[in-house]
C-alpha cells in the first residue's frame, strides 16, 4: 500500500495506511449514523470521490529548529514537534524540490526559525498553492521583520528548480503577531502576478495568496456541476450565496439565475469575487461586504423575494442567531455545503422544523483525513 516516508509521525493526514475504497465505506457509515442520532430521514446519495493523492491546492509548512532548521508540519506522535518534510503525497509531486531548495537557501543564509514562545527569530512559514487544471504555483515565505530577508535571492532560487507545474506568483509575508497561525499583517509580491488562475469548466477563478479557496479542484468542479444540476433554474430566478468567498458557486449559477447576490466579511475576498466576475463577463451578480447575521437582519427584508439561499460556512456551522434570522425571512430553497458532517447535520436539524430536507450527498474532498463534504437541498414547508 502507497503510504509517504513520513506517515508514521506526520500529522498531515492519518488514514493513508487504511484502503482507499475502506476509508469511503468509513465516511459514509459515519454520515449515516449522524443522520440516524439527528432524526434526519432524508435519501443519502452515493458518495462522491475522486483521485487520492496530489488533490490539495494549499499547504502550509512551518519552520522550526530541532538540532538545526526543519520546515514540514507537526507531529502526530509529539506534540508541538514540526516533522522535517520533504514530499507531501496528499499536496504536489513539486513539494520535495521546492522545500528542499527553500531549506538549502534559508541555511546558507543563516535564518533562524521563529520560536513561538520566546517570539524571537526570523522564519515561520512556506505557503503553496497550486492549480490542478491551470498547473500553476504560487508560493509564499512567511517571516517576521526581526531581520532583512534576502527577497531576490529567495526569488532566484524557486525560479531555478525544475518543476512539475509552473511558478506564477511569489510572496514575501510579514507577520509579527504572536499568534502561531499564519497571519497576513503585510504581503509584498515579490515575483510574477498577483493571482494564480484556475479553470472550473467555463469560468476562471483568480487565486491569491490568502484567498480561501476550495482545495480540492477537482472536486468542487463536481460539487458546482451538481449544485446547478440539482437547482433547476430557468433563469428567472434571484439567488442569495450567504458565505460567498469569491463567488465560485453564484458565478457558477450565474448563466440560469436572473440575478445573484453574494455577501462575505472580508473586502479583499470580495474585491477577488468582483475580479472573478469581471473576468468571466459574468453581469448579473453582485457583492457585499458584510457579517452574514448582520446582513439577514438588516437586508434580508429587501431580498424577501429570493428563490434561493446558498450557505456554505465556515467548519463551525451556523450560529443559533444565523439559524433564527434565516427561519424568521424563511427563503423558499436552502442550498446548504459544509466540510463539517457534524456542524452539517446539526443545523439541518435546526433548520428542519420549517423545511423538508432532499436529500444528502457527500463528497470526500479530503482523502486518507477525517475531513468530508456534504450537500443538502432543503425544501420550505
Amino acid at each position: 500500500m502507497k503510504t509517504c516516508k513520513h506517515f508514521n509521525e506526520c500529522g498531515g493526514c492519518r488514514y493513508q495506511d487504511v484502503p482507499y475504497p475502506q476509508q469511503l465505506r468509513q465516511k459514509e457509515e459515519r454520515v449515516k449514523k449522524l443522520a440516524s442520532f439527528y432524526e434526519i430521514t432524508a435519501e443519502i446519495k452515493p458518495m462522491n470521490s475522486y483521485q487520492p493523492f496530489f488533490y490539495r491546492g494549499k499547504m502550509e509548512f512551518s519552520f522550526a529548529d530541532r538540532n538545526g532548521l526543519v520546515c514540514g508540519l507537526y507531529s502526530k506522535v509529539e506534540k508541538r514537534k514540526v516533522v522535517d518534510v520533504q514530499q507531501c503525497l496528499i499536496f504536489s509531486p513539486d513539494t520535495e524540490k521546492i522545500l528542499a531548495g527553500v531549506k538549502e537557501f534559508v541555511v546558507s543564509k543563516g535564518y533562524s526559525a521563529h520560536n513561538k514562545f520566546s517570539h524571537k527569530g526570523l522564519l515561520r512559514n512556506i505557503v503553496i498553492r497550486k492549480t490542478w487544471f491551470t498547473k500553476q504555483l504560487m508560493v509564499g515565505i512567511v517571516a517576521t521583520s526581526e531581520v532583512e530577508f534576502d527577497k531576490e535571492g529567495f526569488v532566484s532560487v524557486l525560479r531555478s528548480l525544475s518543476l512539475e507545474n509552473d511558478i506564477k506568483s511569489i510572496y514575501w509575508v510579514g507577520n509579527d503577531s504572536l499568534s502561531d497561525a499564519v497571519v497576513f499583517d503585510k504581503k509584498e509580491l515579490i515575483f510574477g502576478q498577483a493571482f494564480i488562475t484556475e479553470e472550473l469548466g467555463d469560468l476562471k477563478f483568480n487565486i491569491g495568496i490568502d484567498t480561501f479557496f476550495q482545495n480540492n479542484s477537482l472536486g468542487i468542479k463536481d460539487l458546482y456541476s451538481k449544485i446547478k444540476e440539482y437547482a433547476c433554474l430557468k433563469g428567472e430566478e434571484r439567488v442569495l450565496d450567504l458565505y460567498c468567498g469569491v463567488g465560485s458557486i453564484g458565478l457558477f449559477l450565474a448563466d440560469k439565475a436572473k440575478f445573484v447576490w453574494g455577501v462575505e466579511i472580508q473586502k479583499e475576498i470580495i474585491d477577488a469575487a468582483w475580479q472573478n466576475a469581471r473576468g468571466n463577463d459574468i453581469n448579473n451578480i453582485s457583492f457585499f461586504t458584510s457579517d452574514a447575521r448582520r446582513f439577514l437582519n438588516t437586508q434580508a427584508s429587501f431580498y424577501k423575494d429570493v428563490d434561493m439561499l446558498i450557505m456554505n460556512p465556515p467548519r463551525s456551522g451556523l450560529s443559533k442567531k444565523i439559524v433564527r434570522a434565516v427561519l424568521r425571512w424563511l427563503p423558499k430553497t436552502i442550498v446548504y455545503s459544509s466540510c463539517n458532517p457534524a456542524s452539517f447535520f446539526e443545523d439541518l436539524k435546526a433548520l428542519s422544523g420549517n423545511y423538508n430536507v432532499d436529500f444528502i450527498e457527500p463528497f470526500d474532498f479530503f482523502p486518507h483525513t477525517p475531513h468530508l463534504e456534504c450537500l443538502s437541498f432543503l425544501k420550505k414547508k
